[in-house]
């Protein structure tokens, strides 16, 4: 089976964690790397994804931490939000939709 990988960053202001992670990690920005298999079909090329893995640095240790897409785009969201504002916005925000290209571009 074909597949591809893709890579981008992200950035977050403040500190966040999420799941699979082992502690909180500091504001910066990140190495993401999308897995994804071809799926086979006859009219056209179709690709899903098989994995998300956010790379974090720290003290000169690098973790690849695989990651739920989703909690990944609610925790860009959270970061979005002004600092104190706990209401969830109701549509992803255009920060999070630029930053988070979870597909690659065709040339």
């Amino acid at each position: 089976m074909e597949t591809r990988t893709t890579h981008s960053t992200v950035s977050f202001q403040r500190p966040f964690q999420m799941a699979g992670m082992d502690g909180i990690a500091p504001a910066g920005l990140y190495r993401l790397s999308v897995e994804e298999e071809k799926v086979d079909t006859l009219t056209f090329e179709s690709w899903r994804q098989t994995a998300v893995i956010l790379q974090i640095e720290h003290a000169g240790i690098t973790e690849h931490v695989t990651i739920d897409p989703q909690e990944l785009r609610d925790a860009l969201a959270r970061d979005a939000r002004p600092p104190g504002d706990a209401t969830p916005p109701s549509d992803r925000s255009r920060r999070v939709r630029d930053q988070l290209r979870l597909r690659a571009q065709r040339p």
